[in-house]
């Protein structure tokens, strides 16, 4: 597994001016390389790495030493990156919104971005002392914190956020590790309201309330909309103040998901999950979404996360399409149109059963790899081999302080079912209870 450390640097101002040089020439290494490379890109030529590897490092070796030839790797690794889009919008597999772009240029607005990239034998870390020694600039770095992963170390990068005024020091190690795997199976539905509604084969179901997540990041929006006006009134867009509340914004949704994330795999793995199927609804965000869909949640990052998690916990996550789970029954096997009811609920018109809308949906989510294929969207979809629907879910909501708590669900939660099912002399036989 390919894992990074981040540690903040500890640094006196005659260290921070000396990094703030190397970073700066690196940058100016990498808009060299990546406009020789765009030329012959745009001139319809072949992109030669080696030659345009050659040129910059035999210019910028003397500032850089060696690490002018991993800036030169690094910014081929991005245009090969850039490459492989151009080849899968071709093949049809990127959505329609997508445009691939080339690698940008490492200075805006006038200034640099600053990163230092160390190639990776040309660095030693003293855990201990918590010191990192860049054998050829003979500076050593101070740092705050742990070292959570162990193993070889890769391409140190050390980057200035110029929001926080601090560095960072990105120390990527790659290790062997093996987990035991489950034998049941799982599946997970993405939302807002409902973060995640995570069904398992057995028949035990978890709710991931996103109300309270919503909430706190609709706050950090008001607050930067604030600012933006402020600024407005004064004729600028930026300030400092602002990135940090954007960043800020940005750190928290993080916390938050991947928490979500790391409590849901630790959940699966207690119950013996080995594999995990998530569905992805891909462009429909785009195409049909709100601020919400497009940027409160990124399904892209999450789904990222819930494979890097399982890596280490040992369980499979599967992706797939989501496409009609939201529309076909998960009781009857058949598609409905107006199967979705009010308040979150989906109603078998052939049954007569009630059930949460989002658990239909993880159920259908669950048994897309069996049943898609020959038969088709809309088709009865392959049932599962549990003992049936538990009555109750396990309910997760998140607090400030504690994070994911276990909370019993809310009598608005139980009473919903009810509601839509009372009544008195045609109730419907085997309703299921939320």
């Amino acid at each position: 597994m390919k894992r990074a450390n981040v540690v903040k640097l500890v640094l006196d101002k005659k260290t921070h001016e000396r990094l703030k040089e190397l970073a700066i020439a690196t940058a100016k290494c990498w808009n060299e390389v990546n406009w020789l490379r765009m030329q012959q890109f745009r001139e319809g030529k072949r992109v030669d790495f080696n030659e345009t590897e050659k040129a910059v490092y035999a210019k910028y070796r003397s500032i850089l030493k060696v690490n002018a030839q991993q800036v030169a790797k690094k910014n081929a690794e991005a245009w090969r990156s850039f490459f492989t889009l151009i080849k899968m919008k071709k093949e049809g597999k990127l959505p329609s919104w997508f445009k691939p772009r080339p690698p940008r240029y490492w200075k805006e607005d006038g200034k640099y971005k600053l990163v230092l990239v160390i190639r990776n034998d040309r660095y030693v870390i003293n855990e201990e002392r918590r010191e990192i020694y860049l054998k050829d600039f003979h500076l050593t770095l101070k740092f705050k914190g742990k070292l959570k992963w162990k193993g070889k170390q890769g391409r140190l990068e050390i980057i200035y956020d110029e929001a926080r005024k601090s560095w960072y020091a990105h120390i990527p190690v790659e290790f062997e590790h093996e987990a035991e795997k489950g034998n049941l199976t799982a599946s997970i539905d993405l939302g807002i309201v409902n973060l995640a509604t995570v069904y398992v084969e057995d028949g035990s179901w978890y709710l991931f309330k996103g109300g309270l997540v919503l909430s706190q990041y609709e706050y950090y929006s008001k607050k930067i909309q604030i600012i933006q006006k402020t600024l407005a009134r004064h004729k600028q867009r930026r300030s400092r103040k602002l990135k940090l509340l954007f960043e800020k914004r940005k750190r928290f949704l993080k916390h938050a998901l991947n928490s979500m994330v790391r409590k849901t795999m630790e959940l699966l793995k207690e119950k013996g999950v080995g594999r995990l199927v998530v569905g992805h609804p891909k462009d429909i965000a785009r195409r049909r979404g709100n601020k919400l869909t497009v940027n409160f949640w990124n399904y892209g990052y999450v789904i990222k996360r819930f494979k890097e998690v399982g890596e280490e916990v040992g369980i499979d996550v599967v992706e797939v399409d989501e496409a009609y789970t939201s529309k076909t029954c998960s009781l009857c096997g058949e598609a409905h149109e107006n199967g979705r009811i009010k308040r979150g609920l989906f109603k078998c018109p052939r049954t007569g059963k009630v059930i949460n809308a989002d658990l239909n949906g993880a159920m259908n989510i669950l048994h897309i790899p069996e049943s898609r294929g020959a038969r088709g969207r809309g088709q009865p979809l392959a049932r599962d081999r549990g003992n049936g629907l538990k009555a109750q879910p396990v309910v997760y909501r998140w607090t400030n302080g504690a994070g994911w708590v276990q909370k019993a669900p809310t009598s608005y939660e139980v009473m919903k079912m009810k509601a839509v099912n009372h009544k008195p002399m045609n109730r419907p036989r085997g309703t299921l209870a939320l």
